[in-house]
């Protein structure tokens, strides 16, 4: 009855996470994605060196053959009937591949759901093992973040693997105090206490660290509990054998890393800086207001989005116990995610990050619920009312993020207003990030020969995009605002040059006739002279909100829209993701 349960639950899970998975398509508006995935596909190269190690490679690797997979089958179905249309696809229509690469991400969260179901029944109660499998399934933050091509779910998932490897290590039955095991019935997979795991126990944990970390740098607090099961396993033959046991564990995790991530040792000086530029961005940004400055947002956000108030209350208070009724247990449990919080609690903010201790809250929180229910002798029925009580936040929140990433981006109606109403070929001015619009021939031409000299320097994405026949359309010539950047294809009109005396004259001079801005809730000084003359100047002709209608001002200001690379939340007064949007035309464009 058990198995019939959790194949519900990972069903359920996996649902939930493929419930909106195409949002915004053909149109990605998380730039995370694009690079995470352009750095995968540049592989088809013939070149496994990404040159580029702000994360190990493992990931990229399995997106790549995972992507593969996908355009295989698109090649054999005839869709596309050579490698050359596989090619012109990523580049013209990538709705397919990047469908793809998000269905890794949902399987991926789902498999952990089950992996830590089998983690819990090792280490607690069967229970308690698919309470936990519950909680993690409806867990909101990784049911969001499943819908991405990023790491973060994949690396969770990796590290639940390792904790698993791991438990063969560990050298005594599972039961403990509170568990429904019984002190003589030895862990599946375990070893009965006197007989202690073996060499080969202490290669595989070790081995399935190596790939964790391979999979993303943050995995490195796994040795914590890799040393702590050594310790444990290894101690009655004496601390030589420990220390040789660690040594062994360590040195196998070291080669499978750089098996798995090879060309961070072919290019150590190129890591180095990567990995300092990273460091540079995501921890001395936050430690200039001081060590652990973040930590009250990271709380804020775990009590908020990751797994419901209750779970997550539930986690600590069964952590608490734990470590009351079965010490070295609750010590293995709490390795790694209360080192790592320690280390992101001096990042700057970022929700994702949470990924990897969820797991852990959802087991603890199960077997709370579960030695609760035995102290008290409380029934079957009771105990699964109260679990799903618990739940049921969670799983609300859940199912509202997965409709509401269904729901259309204020970019995408922007763009579609634009493609009904603006005349093809017109100049429109936008900032980056925003409408997706589709660039003419001759204005890709222009941007490629600015930046480039001529669009025969181009990259093979802007030589197939110019090959198109028929083009595409409707199609425009695209100017950003912005101070520029290294984007081959964008021309940047500087803020400077607007505004004040000048006024839109520049805007003028070079053609332009329509504009796409984004509002903010936060006014930038840099903007305001710009928006004050396009204010006085241009014609407003369409604004596309995310809030609901009922929504007032003061409300407005207060939430920030859901732009999917952002930690804004998913706010009850959002209709849909994407910035608030205005769309201007300018009076006299030449």
């Amino acid at each position: 009855m058990t198995t019939f349960w959790l194949v519900i639950v990972v069903f359920a899970a996996l649902g939930l996470r493929a419930i909106g998975l195409q949002y915004g398509l053909p149109a990605v508006y998380n730039p995370d994605e694009v690079a995470i995935m352009a750095r995968s596909l540049s592989f088809a190269k013939g070149s496994l060196n990404p040159h580029n190690f702000l994360y190990p490679t493992f990931y990229f690797y399995v997106l790549f053959a995972w992507v593969g997979i996908y355009l295989g089958f698109v090649r054999l179905t005839g869709r596309a009937g050579s490698m050359a249309a596989l090619q012109r696809l990523y580049f013209t229509d990538p709705a397919g591949i990047y469908t793809a690469g998000r269905v890794l991400g949902a399987v991926s969260g789902a498999a952990t759901v089950l992996l830590v179901h089998r983690l819990a029944s090792r280490l607690t109660d069967a229970r308690a093992a698919l309470a936990a499998a519950l909680f993690l399934g409806t867990a909101p933050l990784a049911v969001r973040d499943s819908h991405y091509v990023k790491h973060d779910i994949f690396a969770t998932m990796m590290i639940v693997v390792a904790y698993l490897a791991m438990v063969r290590v560990w050298p005594g039955p599972t039961a403990a105090s509170g568990f429904s095991r019984t002190r003589a019935e030895p862990p599946e997979g375990g070893h009965q206490r006197g007989h202690g795991p073996t060499r080969r126990d202490g290669i595989l944990a070790g081995a399935a660290c190596g790939i964790a970390f391979s999979t993303h740098y943050y995995s490195i607090f796994l040795a914590l509990p890799l040393s702590w099961v050594i310790l444990q396993g290894w101690r009655p033959r004496g601390w030589s054998a420990v220390i040789r046991e660690i040594v062994i564990a360590g040195a196998v995790a070291a080669a499978v890393f750089f098996l798995l991530s090879p060309f961070i040792a072919a290019e150590p000086h190129t890591a180095w800086r990567d990995i300092t530029a990273n460091r540079e961005i995501v921890v001395d940004r936050a430690r200039a207001s001081g060590p652990f400055a973040p930590m009250l947002r990271y709380v804020q956000m775990l009590r908020d989005d990751s797994l419901g108030a209750p779970v997550v209350g539930l986690g600590i208070a069964g952590a608490l116990w734990m470590l009351c009724a079965s010490p070295a247990r609750a010590v293995l449990l709490l390795a790694f995610p209360v080192a790592f919080a320690a280390f992101i609690i001096n990042t700057v903010p970022a929700s994702r990050y949470l990924n990897p201790v969820l797991p852990f809250i959802a087991v603890f929180a199960g077997w709370m619920l579960s030695s609760l229910a035995a102290r008290v002798r409380a029934s079957a029925w009771i105990f699964w009312i109260v679990v799903g009580l618990c739940a049921l936040p969670g799983a609300v929140a859940s199912i509202r993020s997965d409709l509401f990433f269904r729901q259309t981006d204020t970019r995408t109606l922007a763009r579609e207003y634009i493609e009904r109403n603006i005349p093809t070929g017109s100049t429109v001015l936008l900032q980056p990030y925003s409408t997706p619009l589709t660039p003419s021939r001759a204005g890709l031409i222009e941007a490629l020969t600015h930046n480039l000299g001529g669009p025969e320097a181009a990259s093979i994405k802007f030589q197939l995009q110019l090959s198109l026949d028929p083009y595409p359309a409707p199609s425009y010539r695209l100017l950003y605002l912005g101070h520029g950047g290294l984007d081959a294809e964008k021309i940047y009109v500087d803020y400077s040059e607007l505004g004040g005396a000048a006024g839109l004259q520049v805007l003028r001079r070079l053609g332009v006739a329509f504009v796409v801005v984004k509002r903010y809730n936060d006014s930038d000084p840099e903007t305001m002279p710009f928006l004050t003359a396009l204010a006085q100047q241009g014609r407003r002709l369409a604004v596309f909100s995310p809030y609901r209608s009922d929504v007032s001002e003061a409300e407005r200001a207060r939430i920030d829209p859901f732009l999917h690379n952002t930690d804004a939340r998913i706010d009850v007064a959002l209709e849909r993701p994407g910035p608030p949007l205005e769309i201007w035309q300018i009076d006299g464009s030449s």
